[in-house]
């Protein structure tokens, strides 16, 4: 591998080099080599068949060969959109802190002021003790790239890289075109699967026809169902790490995992409606959605929140912090009246018809 930049844009040395992790690099070349095999699989052993290059044309089953046009123009259509979103997956870089005031954890000019909605318990503003740099909300360290990465949603080794801020809608359009080609597969090669059989074609074209559908179906009941649970979470303007901090202290407290109901009854401030949510994570422009080219707006340090009434604290994550803009919902509410009985003053208030309890506005954050 050529010799490359040793530091990120911000003057900070690369995670690690990637000669320095060759094995690393495995479920990439597995994800190659599969995206490989069911291209040759179904041009080769279905659509090459569909157009039937080699029957004489007195032979030829017009109708048959406009379906394997149709077929094989819609497969490489959805096949380019899915490679470009599994390279930009794997070179764009999801986002990291930046290596300057006042960010700096340990600079004298840092800003303890910044408008940013996540705290520590204590009411500081979250750091980092590996990079030495304060976080901004949605901001996690990865250990495996050794960095802080904006809107961390996972790492993911399949591509090499984080998914964050800068990189989610490809990951988002990777999962959604995979889906397509996967179920597309799935759904027009029976034809060649019936005709082998019937015609008694070589053992070869059966097994590869048979092979391709197998893979494809598998893979993509997997592929479907991930990329659901991301339409979900995308929804509620959650990432990942954010819907595990949600369900995870349920568990840890002594009352069993935490369900994903509750996770839509404990809204997120980050929750700025269907519309909002996917612009924030697909562009402001709809009709580029679906394009993996152009990425959302911002730089992944301040992000619109839903503006609640405040009430009630409500943590936020688990052993880290508490939010500062917080919402009730009626079960937590509930919940308070009950830990608070016989207060005076303290339970009989939650309960007024003031109409005041929660409501969402939306606004930009300067």
């Amino acid at each position: 591998m050529p010799d490359g930049p040793q530091e990120t844009p911000y003057g900070e040395p690369l995670r690690v080099q990637p000669s320095k992790e060759p094995l690393k690099m495995l479920p990439v070349l597995f994800i190659l080599c599969t995206i490989t095999t069911l291209y040759l699989i179904y041009v080769c052993a279905h659509c090459l068949q569909m157009l039937q290059l080699s029957t004489p044309p007195n032979m030829v089953d017009n109708d048959r060969r406009s379906r394997g046009v149709v077929e094989i123009s819609i497969f490489h259509v959805i096949t380019f959109f899915l490679i470009v979103s599994y390279i930009r997956c794997v070179l764009v870089h999801p986002g990291e802190v930046p290596q300057a005031d006042p960010w700096l954890y340990t600079s004298a000019g840092a800003a303890p002021n910044l408008p940013i909605q996540e705290t520590k318990k204590s009411g500081e503003r979250r750091h980092c003790k590996w990079c030495g740099k304060y976080k901004p909300d949605r901001c996690h360290h990865c250990r495996v790239c050794q960095t802080c990465i904006l809107k961390m949603d996972h790492h993911c080794p399949w591509i090499y890289n984080c998914v964050g801020f800068y990189n989610y809608k490809y990951f988002f359009l990777l999962l959604f075109y995979t889906m397509l080609d996967l179920q597309f597969m799935l759904w027009t090669m029976p034809e060649s699967m019936v005709r082998a059989i019937d015609e008694n074609a070589p053992f070869l074209q059966m097994f590869f026809v048979l092979f391709g559908l197998t893979l494809a179906f598998f893979m993509g009941s997997l592929v479907t169902l991930f990329f659901g649970f991301h339409i979900w979470l995308t929804s509620l303007g959650l990432t990942t790490i954010e819907f595990c901090e949600k369900r995870l202290p349920k568990k840890n407290e002594g009352g069993g995992s935490g369900s994903c109901m509750e996770c839509c009854e404990n809204d997120s401030m980050f929750n700025l409606g269907l519309c909002g949510n996917l612009q924030a994570t697909l562009g402001d422009n709809p009709l580029l959605w679906l394009l993996p080219f152009s990425g959302p707006s911002g730089d992944g340090l301040i992000y619109d929140v839903a503006d609640m009434e405040p009430s009630l604290p409500r943590e936020f994550e688990h052993a880290r912090g508490v939010r500062r803009k917080t919402g009730s919902s009626k079960k937590l509410l509930q919940q308070a009246a009950l830990r608070n009985y016989g207060t005076a003053g303290s339970a009989g208030s939650l309960f007024e018809p003031s109409g005041k309890r929660y409501h969402r506005q939306y606004h930009r954050v300067p």
